[in-house]
């Protein structure tokens, strides 16, 4: 495997690393996440801006919430070697719904859950990483259990069968 070597200054280095190890991942780990989200997305994977203020609400983006949630999978179930880089294209069919509200990311061994509130609605979606292309859905209506599975693309058109 092949080495890159980069510099930066001793703060940015002990900032970086002591955050790193918070969010249960290495330097090395954190390096390969933006160079493959940068290849996935053909460009620096944020945006590049002049920072105005703060945000003010207690906003939790799926990506916060994601990488902590695999922080404490990483932790609680000493399996390091689960990447980030599995759940993207599911993370990405997220984002296509628009903003989510304290979504709750759970991981397991083979795949990844995420409990979330659309449109006062509350759904568990199922993306299992042995099978990238399709997700389950569930929805519990009116005390029945309804579960529907769909491409990855069409989560949104999915939802709304519901």
């Amino acid at each position: 495997m092949p080495t890159i070597q980069f510099r930066t200054d001793d703060q940015t280095k002990a900032a970086s690393t002591a955050l790193f190890s918070q969010l249960g991942i290495t330097m090395s780990e954190a390096i390969n996440l933006f160079l493959r989200q940068s290849i996935m997305r053909g460009g620096i994977p944020f945006a590049l801006t002049v920072p105005r203020e703060k945000p003010t609400g207690n906003e939790i983006t799926e990506d916060d919430a994601l990488i902590d949630a695999l922080r404490r999978y990483k932790a609680v179930n000493d399996h390091a070697d689960l990447a980030i880089a599995k759940v993207e294209p599911f993370l990405q069919a997220l984002r296509g719904l628009g903003p989510l509200t304290e979504p709750h990311i759970t991981f397991y061994e083979n795949a990844v859950k995420v409990r979330l509130n659309i449109k006062g609605e509350k759904y568990v979606i199922d993306y299992n990483f042995e099978e990238p292309e399709t997700v389950f859905i569930l929805s519990r209506q009116k005390g029945k259990l309804f579960v529907k599975d769909c491409d990855l693309a069409g989560i949104a058109e999915t939802l709304e069968l519901f």
